[in-house]
């Protein structure tokens, strides 16, 4: 078993559950007032993605910058991955955990498209993460207007894994972008981020 996959076994299907479902994506409009309801209804959509781990989906819906922020954490450590010979040259394809990925496209992807591969390869390399996922749920407690540009959102999310149950309420940052509202980057994912990119040996 190599470095990576010890480190992906290691991790609890609650950790990385608790890290992920607390990075819930919002969409809201509005001019930096409280969405009035509509934070709610975009959320059960946002949280069906997640619950489904429809990474393009979820990613859709995160800040351009928190994009940027969890690829400068996390790139690095996938291109440790790719062994360059010594003309210079990568591999057609690279390796990581079950999966077989072609260099080229992966150098290749836009922040978005990262964030998306990246939480579907952590998905699938935590065991039991994926079902602890379909059966978790969320309910939005209320929204916290700060400035023209910010909300505040309050959620509760709970989930159940290996027969032990779960409760986690959080606030989340939404900032807009082009006119609507997106999720700033949490503690807690960008930890997750962090976390893995060490283990991996990238940071």
């Amino acid at each position: 078993m190599t470095k990576t996959n010890s480190t992906f076994r290691r991790c609890s299907v609650f950790g990385v559950l608790t890290m992920l479902s607390l990075t819930l994506l919002l969409s809201c409009s509005g001019s930096g007032n409280s969405s009035g309801g509509k934070a709610t209804e975009v959320a059960t959509k946002a949280y069906d993605a997640f619950r489904q781990a429809d990474w393009d989906t979820y990613a859709s819906w995160m800040h351009p910058e928190a994009l940027e922020r969890f690829e400068s954490i996390l790139r690095p450590a996938f291109d440790v991955m790719i062994q360059v010979d010594s003309a210079g040259n990568a591999p057609e394809e690279f390796k990581f955990y079950d999966s077989t990925i072609k260099t080229e496209e992966f150098l290749s992807m836009q922040p978005q498209e990262f964030f998306a591969f990246s939480m579907g390869e952590i998905t699938k390399a935590v065991p039991g993460l994926g079902d602890a996922m379909k059966g978790s749920m969320m309910e939005v407690i209320g929204e916290i207007a700060e400035g023209d540009t910010l909300v505040h959102v309050v959620v509760r999310t709970s989930a159940e894994a290996m027969g032990v149950g779960m409760t986690e309420v959080s606030v989340l940052t939404t900032r807009q972008s082009e006119g609507q509202y997106r999720l700033m980057l949490s503690g807690q994912i960008e930890g997750l981020a962090t976390a893995i990119a060490r283990g991996m040996g990238g940071r």
